[in-house]
């Protein structure tokens, strides 16, 4: 199944939490559910198809080799799906939700009183409760024919909010979640701040639209209140958002949901309540609850008093193959010493006592392994025959290692392939990209290429169009072009550089490091910046663009001076270029050569100093002597003594000049910037050229001025996309931001 049509779970949990309790059965549940928290959620991630892309929408190119005779494509694929055991479902409960009349958002509670549904333990991530004087949430939900209704008491000993309208969640605040079901693509993010900080004195409120059709303007009412230990908030989300017809919902439907309280004390001291589950609703729509709209005179359901999740033991003792899986559950205090039984399908599959340790309480317990070949869906948690709590089933208990595709690939010109037929099959490689979200890596290398080629493929297997790409020239007899910078993500600001830049049909796109933003952690950001790269960046002659990247902080689980275990899905992604050390050099004909720099991440400055004295002095003659990395050595928004830029101009700097490197792309400061041609940090015809600083998407930062810097020429602060042009022996830039407006242009007569 591909990426497109499936929900992602990551359950990168404490393996060693289990394995210390299953061999010393011992627990303490503070230490293990504070790990389980920290480490754990059930991070996820919706992947949407996209209208207009063909074939996996995570399909990217690269090149590991010569890039004039070679190519690389790869995507991910989620892994075959295992078969549930008989009985068992992957279904969700859903809590019932009461109809109420008559509720005015206005920031009260008096029309309230008891009506609505207690949605019930709203605790931290670990599973505490913050400190009596601190903050505590008690919470109403209910509904009309207008929309999802939420009541909100806030307890909070200070006021202290955010300043910025657009991450209102960085201070005291509320945060909700709506979706048209749990997973649902068609959801919201409703910010609202009470004004109970006294800089404000009003409600703000801000929103995030995930949905994928956008049916109507997205609006929602909103109105706070505040009280002499807190505040009040009162939210109303109007279905019209959620439906086209807005014909409204009906007893028996169901809707996704979840929601926060920020609660800010002081700079750096953030504390978020959630409503038991997991606090990533932002990014994983399957964190959100399920809701059952029931009428105004039927139940409510009862509050959520725990919380229960399947975590994965390195025991091998308990059985091979298929992963053998444990329950941990976090539950209201006043639980502890009750009998919990895990069910699936109808089976007892595991039993165990709730255990106290001071404000936390709760346990993880081994469950029993499914028949081989099959897999448990849903798995419910009772106690005195009542399901308190229930966990998804996570993808690595889901699904199995794909088998390896081929590839059909073909002269798009109508020529003859490498083979000399006029189709070639080329057996791919499967790799693992994810274990824990049974996520793969298929890859496919292609040898023997013409220069300046033009290829069509499919891949076998897969409903898809034809998809086009070209190998770089071997030599150039009129202008090159590529596309440069860094500091991506998947923010807003993506797509449409990603569209400026291939507007203009460039050879490839180059990444200076901070790609996805996953830190070495998250896959699912992975799965988003590819995303954005499959659906934008494609030529207007319909042609792929490859992508090549530089490794940065962002990749890297610690960001600087860590081993390369650290960065597992950057170095699975460009393993064949960075198959031991994390630098390395691309040579494009004689005409080109990028040396790819580690900034500290994976290497020290100084253990690639006589790597790149032998690389630079073979390339001297080269036409286009580029060197590239993250961190800048002349940085226009930090410190310019910061460490690493220090690093990079003691150790590299001194090299590049003796080599006669011509132009290096920095980036790491999310700003614009282009140096003097330097030599020993002053203007110098016979110096290196610095341009970048990196903000290919992320949101720019304060920049400094050629005044404040003298080594600056240009600077700015603006996401941007620089398109570089080789013809001959001279080059040329154009700097734009993100609504095509130019920034700079070098030489600046052109």
């Amino acid at each position: 199944m591909l990426v497109a049509q499936v929900r992602l779970y990551v359950t990168t949990i404490g393996m060693l939490i289990v394995g210390y309790y299953m061999g010393m059965n011992t627990f303490n549940t503070r230490s293990a559910c504070g790990l389980v928290f920290l480490l754990v959620g059930m991070l996820g991630l919706p992947v949407l198809g996209q209208d207009g892309v063909e074939g996996p929408d995570t399909l990217f190119l690269t090149w590991f080799k010569d890039p004039t005779t070679s190519m690389v494509v790869q995507y991910l694929e989620e892994g075959d799906p295992i078969p549930l055991v008989e009985g068992a479902s992957d279904g969700v409960p859903a809590f019932d939700v009461p109809r109420v009349s008559e509720i005015e958002i206005d920031g009260l509670v008096g029309d309230w009183g008891d009506r609505g549904f207690d949605p019930g333990m709203m605790r931290d991530e670990r599973g505490g409760v913050f400190a009596a004087d601190d903050a505590s949430a008690k919470a109403r939900i209910g509904w009309d024919a207008r929309g999802l209704l939420l009541m909100i008491r806030v307890k909070d000993d200070s006021a202290l909010e955010s300043d910025d309208i657009e991450s209102l969640w960085a201070g005291d605040s509320i945060e909700c979640f709506i979706g048209k079901g749990v997973g649902s693509d068609q959801r919201y993010q409703a910010l609202i701040a009470p004004g109970a900080d006294k800089k404000y004195e009003q409600t703000r409120q801000w929103q995030y639209d995930y949905r994928k059709q956008r049916v109507n303007e997205l609006a929602y009412k909103a109105a706070s209140s505040v009280t002499e230990d807190g505040y009040v908030i009162e939210v109303l989300l109007p279905w019209r958002n959620l439906e086209k017809n807005n014909g409204g919902p009906k007893a028996g439907d169901t809707f996704g949901f979840q929601f926060y309280v920020n609660d800010l004390d002081a700079e750096q001291d953030m504390q978020t309540l959630v409503w038991f589950r997991a606090h990533d609703a932002h990014e994983n729509p399957d964190s959100m609850y399920s809701l059952r709209l029931v009428g105004e005179d039927e139940p409510s359901g009862k509050p959520v008093r725990a919380w229960a999740g399947i975590s994965r033991t390195i025991d091998k003792a308990f059985g091979a193959g298929m992963p053998v899986a444990s329950m941990y559950v976090i539950a209201d205090d006043a639980l502890a010493g009750k009998t919990l039984v895990a069910k699936c399908g109808g089976e007892v599959i595991g039993q165990t006592v709730i255990r106290k340790d001071e404000d936390l309480a709760g346990i993880v317990f081994p469950i029993k392994q499914s028949v081989e070949g099959e897999r448990w869906g849903t798995i419910h948690v009772e106690m005195d025959g009542e399901v308190l709590a229930y966990a998804v089933a996570p993808a690595w208990m889901k699904t199995r290692k794909p088998e390896a595709r081929e590839v059909q690939l073909w002269d798009a010109n109508g020529g003859d392939v490498v083979d000399k037929t006029r189709a070639k099959d080329v057996q791919g490689s499967v790799w693992t990209f994810d274990e824990e979200m049974g996520l793969y890596v298929h890859r496919f290398e292609f040898d023997g290429l013409k220069p300046a080629g033009e290829y069509q493929f499919t891949i076998d297997g897969l409903p898809m169009n034809p998809l086009r790409f070209r190998t770089a020239p071997a030599e150039v007899d009129g202008p090159f072009v590529f596309a440069e910078g860094g500091d991506v993500g998947w923010g807003a600001n993506v797509a449409p550089l990603h569209k400026i830049a291939a507007s203009w049909e460039p050879w490839f796109g180059f990444i200076g490091g901070d790609c996805a933003y996953a830190n070495g952690r998250t896959p699912e950001s992975w799965v988003k910046y590819l995303r954005l790269w499959r659906e934008n960046m494609v030529d207007p002659q319909g042609r792929l663009i490859p992508m090549v990247c530089a490794i940065g902080n962002h990749e890297v689980d610690g960001s600087y001076g860590q081993p390369r275990s650290r960065s597992p899905y950057f170095l699975t992604l460009f393993s064949g270029l960075y198959p031991e050390v994390s630098y390395a050099t691309m040579d494009f004909g004689d005409y080109l050569s990028f040396v790819l720099l580690d900034s500290g991440h994976l290497e020290s400055h100084e253990s690639q100093v006589d790597w790149l004295k032998q690389v630079l002095a073979a390339r001297q003659d080269v036409p286009h002597l580029f060197t590239a990395y993250h961190v800048p050595a002349y940085p226009s928004h930090r410190d310019f003594d910061g460490k690493y830029s220090e690093l990079a101009r003691r150790y590299w700097v001194p090299v590049f000049e003796e080599y006669g490197v011509d132009v290096s792309f920095e980036h790491h400061d999310h700003t614009y910037k282009r140096t003097h041609v330097l030599k020993g940090g002053k203007p110098d015809p016979d110096g290196v050229l610095y341009m970048g600083d990196g903000a290919w998407g992320q949101k720019p930062r304060e920049v400094a001025t050629p005044e404040q810097r003298p080594y600056l020429v240009k600077s700015a602060s603006a996401s941007h996309v620089i398109r570089v042009t080789l013809d001959g022996d001279k080059r040329s830039f154009l700097a734009v931001d993100v609504d095509g407006n130019v920034l700079d242009r070098y030489p600046e007569e052109d």
